[in-house]
């Protein structure tokens, strides 16, 4: 079997893992960290969904992919006007999510006791190593193997339509904001050579929101009492 074909099995065979591994969370109503702290070993499950995530997109995509090694382990600093757009949309997609947290003060209400700052800790910690292998997989894998055989825009079409797509079992507010944050990371990942700018960003957009959601529902009971 050509090597390419080969690749595009594994592409494909991992996408589709996670994309029926989400569908069964769904189900289970555990979407994000918010409804994962208001359930049942929530936690727990969700970091085995993301677990798995590092094993397909992160540890096996990048065995599996060897010339694109370098979107990791190379890190450069960018050209200027490239670094003074970074911190623009990093401090931006931060702000969104700050805004985010303020309008929906609903979750502030609710306090769930059953976990302390060490699970905080264990969390974040593998979901921010799973927001690598994600970004490695679908702004690394994804668009440079498109890039194989097609332009910069279709590639990036193709990359942004899958990355929606995984997103399918999120709220429409989510699945419209994959659009064009999907576009904007390959961009940086294109230009940059390297998936670390879209994994900062990525950070910044995730970071305060979930630090805010775990902070308020398990934490803050804490400080206050």
């Amino acid at each position: 079997m050509p090597n390419s074909i080969y690749i595009w099995v594994f592409i494909g065979v991992c996408f589709t893992l996670y994309f029926v591994t989400s569908s069964v969370y769904n189900k289970l109503g555990i979407n994000n960290l918010y409804t994962a702290l208001l359930s049942a070993n929530g936690l727990r499950l969700l970091n085995l969904k993301h677990a798995f995530g590092i094993v397909l997109f992160g540890l096996l995509s990048y065995i599996q992919t060897p010339d694109l090694n370098y979107l990791i382990s190379s890190l450069e600093i960018p050209k200027l006007h490239v670094l003074l757009l970074f911190f623009v949309v990093a401090f931006l997609s931060a702000t969104a999510s700050y805004v985010s947290v303020k309008k929906n003060e609903g979750f502030q209400e609710v306090q769930v006791q059953t976990y302390s700052l060490s699970n905080a800790w264990v969390y974040f910690l593998i979901r921010f190593t799973f927001l690598l292998g994600y970004e490695y997989f679908f702004r690394g894998i994804l668009l440079f193997k498109f890039l194989d055989f097609t332009n910069l825009y279709m590639a990036i079409f193709y990359s942004t339509v899958l990355y929606v797509l995984i997103h399918i079992f999120d709220s429409k507010k989510e699945i419209l904001g994959a659009v064009p944050f999907g576009i904007i990371l390959c961009l940086f990942t294109y230009f940059t050579n390297s998936v670390w700018c879209a994994f900062l960003i990525h950070i910044a957009l995730s970071a305060v929101y979930e630090i805010s959601v775990f902070y308020y529902l398990t934490l803050k009971s804490r400080t206050t009492s």
